[in-house]
């Protein structure tokens, strides 16, 4: 079996956008970038503004094609989005839309991306000899991620930054952790999609789930950007597909 090259790799920063809401429009036809919008329903703490850069499906539409939101009348509540691409068909009014986490693409150029699974055992003793053995305390799964240096903050108009992905400012101040309880400090997903361009080869998607930084470091000589952090569970989830 050939090994894994991080060219076939594609690594993105995800945050835990979910929701749904209901187009308020009787006009959509195929071709369309903007929509009308109503019962709004996000797990975030503004619940009715739709994010800027939102992902989403629309139930009906031809292909189910995710569209991306480029702006908004509201904003809280949000009445109108704009969106690309454009719609692949008409749909009808009061479908479902179906919101997704928002996401970048992080650029690792000569970076990589490693994690550490840790497992503690406590070995028990019988006057002296080794006897039974029991689990320990979790320990946080560990990742450290060396991409590309562009920019540390996202400008006008510009695809956020990691950097700001992973802070949940700038850029991204409109993401949502990806913690069930948004009362914990922020944090997002990593995601490693590996697909082998040999063959049958199934897909492989690592995620390492509400991903924290606990350090950032920056080397403008080498053009990369280092982050060290912790994952709130002890596993990475792998699937293949």
């Amino acid at each position: 079996m050939a090994r894994i090259e991080l060219r076939d790799a594609t690594i993105r920063v995800k945050d835990g956008l979910a929701g749904t809401a209901a187009v308020n429009d009787m006009s959509i036809m195929a071709g369309d970038t903007s929509l009308g919008v109503d019962t709004v329903s996000l797990n975030t703490t503004l619940t009715t503004q739709i994010p800027i850069g939102a992902r989403f499906t629309i139930a009906g539409e031809t292909g189910l094609p995710v569209h991306t939101v480029t702006g908004r009348t509201g904003p809280n509540p949000t009445t109108a989005i704009t969106f690309t691409p454009v719609t692949a068909s008409g749909v009808a009014d009061d479908a479902v839309i179906t919101f997704l986490p928002q996401q970048i693409e992080v650029k690792v150029g000569n970076g990589n991306l490693t994690y550490t699974e840790t497992k503690n055992y406590e070995y028990e003793l019988d006057r002296g000899n080794l006897d039974s053995v029991r689990e320990g305390d979790e320990a946080p799964l560990e990742v450290s991620l060396e991409f590309v240096y562009e920019f540390v903050r996202t400008g006008t108009s510009e695809e956020i930054t990691p950097v700001d992905a992973i802070k949940g400012s700038g850029g991204a101040s409109e993401w949502v952790s990806s913690s069930s309880d948004l009362c914990e400090p922020y944090c997002v997903d990593l995601e490693i999609e590996h697909n082998p361009p040999c063959g049958t080869a199934q897909t492989e998607t690592t995620t390492f789930p509400m991903f924290r930084r606990d350090s950032l470091e920056f080397d403008l000589n080498a053009a990369t950007i280092a982050t060290k952090g912790k994952c709130n569970v002890s596993e990475a989830d792998i699937s293949r597909s």
